[in-house]
């Protein structure tokens, strides 16, 4: 079976082809990664194979970008150097794999079935001999912790040496890991209660409803993430506050703060659905709700938040990615909509890389000048 097939004739516009590396795999992307270093991104496939793409670009949109001396506009010339094509491991498991980064190199990937390989930037894969049995998430925090979720607890282990540091009883598989940015609390959802563990410290519990993944806000004082009847949860740590907002069109499966940990938005909704924690929707959902982007008829599957600047990208269920200000209605257009769900949208730490993968096996890497959003 090959890796790739030929790519259909292009629906993007011409900036989109100017500033991406576009692949296209025989199998729908599931999810991506970035490694810690941000320099290899990793697409899951639906297969159980990992491909990977390198994120250096020798040729890349900012090294082909010139301004007039006269008019002072910015062109991007086309690209004269072909780029690598991606490299795709043996299949890992049955079906998608759960990825990490790893602190060493490249990525961790976890079964549903138990099994979990380190996976190198340049495609090699490792057995991670530890026990085999069911995972139903995997975390990493980028210093040597590997946090995985097995049926009745979740361990954390060393991931160079394996010795398991401590395991957290659960009541049931948990849906949903995350480390902290600070890398020392871990965030632990199952059975609807939010679990909060910090070594040497007592652990917290926070009745949420959820059911799904977590997120951890920049400043580490905000969580959010799906629950029940496509509803979206927030929670305050410091003060155990929360917030829970319904009425979302299907499950806000994807949330992103904002980078000075000031505004929340998610997926889920026909408009990019926002708000400001600096009035958090405690009692109202209304309150301090970003009116961000146009409504439209399409479904919004995934966000992304820039890292350093007020900007929020969505991507839809039809392949189109746009890239709003929070609070305006003004978008920009990356890539066309083109029929095929968008699965995965993530931006890098420098704000100059955006991945985007589709259900139908496309896996982009997008350089984007910062004068773009000038």
């Amino acid at each position: 079976m090959s890796d790739t097939v030929d790519p259909p004739a292009t629906v993007q516009s011409p900036l989109y082809d100017l500033m991406a590396r576009n692949w296209k795999l025989d199998a729908a992307v599931h999810s991506a990664c970035i490694d810690t270093s941000c320099r290899t991104v990793a697409f899951a496939l639906t297969d159980g194979r990992v491909a990977l793409a390198p994120v250096d670009d020798p040729d890349s949109a900012i090294d082909r970008m010139r301004v007039e001396g006269d008019t002072g506009r910015a062109l991007i010339r086309a690209r004269t150097k072909p780029f690598a094509d991606l490299v795709v491991t043996k299949p890992l498991a049955d079906s998608p794999v759960m990825l990490a980064p790893s602190a060493r190199t490249g990525f961790v990937a976890g079964s549903a079935e138990g099994r979990l390989t380190h996976v190198t930037p340049r495609g090699q894969t490792v057995k991670i001999m530890l026990p085999a049995a069911p995972l139903s998430a995997i975390a990493t925090n980028g210093t040597g912790d590997l946090a995985l979720a097995r049926p009745d607890m979740v361990e954390v282990h060393d991931e160079n040496t394996l010795e398991r540091q401590v395991a957290i009883l659960t009541s049931s598989s948990a849906t949903g890991l995350a480390f902290a940015r600070d890398g020392k609390r871990l965030a632990v959802m199952q059975d609807g209660n939010l679990i909060l563990w910090q070594a040497g410290e007592r652990s917290m519990t926070f009745r949420t409803d959820g059911d799904g993944g977590v997120t951890f806000s920049a400043d580490g004082n905000w969580l959010a993430g799906s629950g029940p009847d496509n509803a979206l949860w927030l929670l305050r740590q410091c003060d155990g506050e929360q917030a829970r907002i319904g009425n979302f069109r299907a499950r806000p499966a994807s949330v992103a703060f904002g980078p000075n940990s000031n505004m929340i938005h998610a997926a889920g909704a026909f408009r990019i659905a926002g708000w400001s924690l600096q009035t958090p929707p405690f009692e109202d959902p209304a309150t301090g709700a970003l009116r961000t982007g146009k409504p439209g008829m399409v479904l919004i599957e995934r966000v992304a938040t820039h890292p350093k600047r007020d900007l929020v990208a969505c991507g839809m269920a039809d392949g189109a990615v746009t890239v709003a200000q929070p609070g305006h209605p003004e978008e920009m257009m990356l890539r066309q909509a083109d029929g095929s769900a968008i699965t995965a949208l993530h931006w890098g730490v420098s704000g100059t890389l955006m991945v985007i993968a589709t259900d139908a096996g496309d896996a982009a890497l997008l350089t984007l000048p910062p004068q773009l959003f000038k």
